[in-house]
């Protein structure tokens, strides 16, 4: 029979043997075997014979690969089985990504305490995102400038006294790797400071460096000795301090480094001017050891960093320990011998990112006399909350003794690249020994402010803090936390 009179009776043969894209020979050959057995000699002869060819066709496609005509399409579409649980290759579609319950109670409160600040820190990243491009963020560095530069020196003693002088660098003397440093400044209010410091080796593994500093301060300002003296005892005298030291490194990061130290130091108070009460007027003179009395000290000592950070400058997790330890001896007689110590530590956590950072830091400093010629210390130099020490609500030198304890919790979000905003709550006292601190006597202070890194051990900081003495606001130029 003519394969179209077989297909003129109904056998739907064409649409079993005309093998579509995508359909295998094994899909067709049940379908022909079928019909097959269903028409007679002559069609079965015909269908198997062009089942034959397909087979053979599907069995010599590897080789004939190469000849298939330009625009013709090898693309298979996979088979779907439905009742299949293997899913078939292709797109897919994530599924959404929610915050885990445990993750909603735990970030809830510090989005409920620091919305009022979200506020106000976008609209620091508004005038940030146009100021910053433009003066903030950091350039491409270049090599260092070898000779001679002239800079400004600043002092910023307080709100009112403002100063400035002369900064004369020199980088490359007397070797490649060597900085030189004088600096020279005068105030509003007659203070006057000098600086001399010589780097070599700057940043290889042993470097060496020198330094001496005069700084002249007519209106030094003395609250008494303890953690509970009044606001109202405010007095003013004079210092004069020369130190000079040598200072062995080794280590090419400051904050990864040992340090063996040796120095001079005299210190030399006086009748104060320029500020009313005066010291001698406002306190008797054996309240106040050494009133007028020049010291001078020979010193030594030992000290170091070791940090492990993820970023030196702006650091969102890692930890960071420092420890200096001094031996004192006077040079004339009556001058006390005295054993001197400070201990730092550091802890950075993010919050869920890198540009949210719970900074937590922690110093206990002391000073004890040594021999048994004397068991008096200096007023002026005790551990005072000044300098890295400052009570952030509270005035400079407010508080001194024989120990010093101070804690503080802050916490960052960058806003820029590295500019963050800072909200902080601070602990602070000092006490005549270790077993007189007490908890409920430390003087608390709360407030917030802007973070900027400078460099892998400095940062400019301004900050505006509250205390039951007041609100307090502070630059800070060269702060290393």
């Amino acid at each position: 029979m003519p394969l179209a009179d077989y297909e003129g009776r109904g056998v739907p043969l064409q649409r079993h043997l005309t093998q579509s894209r995508g359909d295998s020979i094994e899909t067709a050959r049940p379908f022909v075997t079928i019909e097959a057995r269903r028409a007679g000699f002559r069609a079965r002869l015909a269908l198997f014979a062009l089942l034959a060819c397909g087979i053979a066709g599907a069995s010599a496609a590897p080789d004939a690969r190469a000849d298939i005509p330009f625009g013709e399409s090898t693309w298979v579409a996979p088979e779907t089985s439905f009742g299949s649980d293997v899913a078939p290759d292709g797109p897919r579609v994530a599924t959404p990504d929610r915050e885990r319950a445990w993750e909603i109670a735990l970030r809830t409160p510090f989005r409920v305490v620091f919305f009022p600040l979200r506020l106000l820190a976008r609209g620091v990243e508004a005038g940030a995102a146009y100021v910053g491009p433009r003066y903030l963020e950091p350039k491409p560095k270049k090599p260092p400038k070898r000779g001679l530069s002239l800079e400004p020196s600043v002092i910023i003693a307080g709100p009112s006294d403002f100063g400035i002088g002369p900064a004369v660098t020199w980088s490359g003397f007397p070797t490649a790797d060597s900085k030189l440093l004088l600096a020279a400044s005068t105030s509003l209010s007659d203070r006057r400071r000098v600086r001399f410091l010589e780097s070599i080796g700057t940043r290889r593994p042993v470097g060496l460096r020198l330094g001496v500093q005069y700084d002249y301060r007519p209106d030094r300002v003395y609250y008494g000795i303890g953690n509970s003296t009044r606001l109202s005892d405010r007095a003013y005298y004079r210092l004069e301090t020369t130190n000079a030291d040598a200072m062995l490194l080794l280590g090419a990061s400051p904050l990864r480094q040992l340090r063996l130290i040796a120095g001079y130091s005299a210190m030399s108070p006086r009748r104060g001017y320029n500020a009313a009460p005066l010291l001698e007027e406002a306190f008797p003179a054996s309240s106040v050891p050494f009133q007028h009395q020049t010291t001078q000290e020979l010193w030594y000592g030992v000290g170091g960093d070791l940090a492990v950070l993820d970023d030196d400058r702006d650091p969102s997790r890692g930890l960071h320990g420092r420890a200096d330890l001094r031996r004192a001896t006077g040079m004339k007689p009556g001058d006390p011998d005295y054993t001197q110590w400070r201990v730092e530590g550091r802890a950075y956590v993010p919050v869920f990112a890198s540009r949210r950072v719970i900074a937590v830091r922690g110093i206990y400093e002391g000073i004890e006399p040594s021999g048994s010629e004397t068991t008096d210390l200096p007023y002026y130099r005790l551990p005072k909350s000044g300098g890295t020490e400052t009570f952030a609500g509270y005035a400079n030198d407010r508080f001194r003794d024989r120990r010093l304890a101070l804690a503080r919790a802050e916490y960052r979000w960058a806003i820029l690249k590295r500019m963050s905003a800072v909200v902080m709550y601070e602990l602070g006292e000092v006490a005549p020994n270790a077993a007189s601190f007490r908890l409920r006597e430390a003087h608390t202070s709360y407030g917030g402010g802007i973070r900027l890194g400078t460099a892998d051990d400095s940062s400019v900081r301004f900050e505006l803090a509250k205390s039951v003495e007041g609100m307090r606001i502070a630059l800070t130029l060269g702060s290393d936390f």
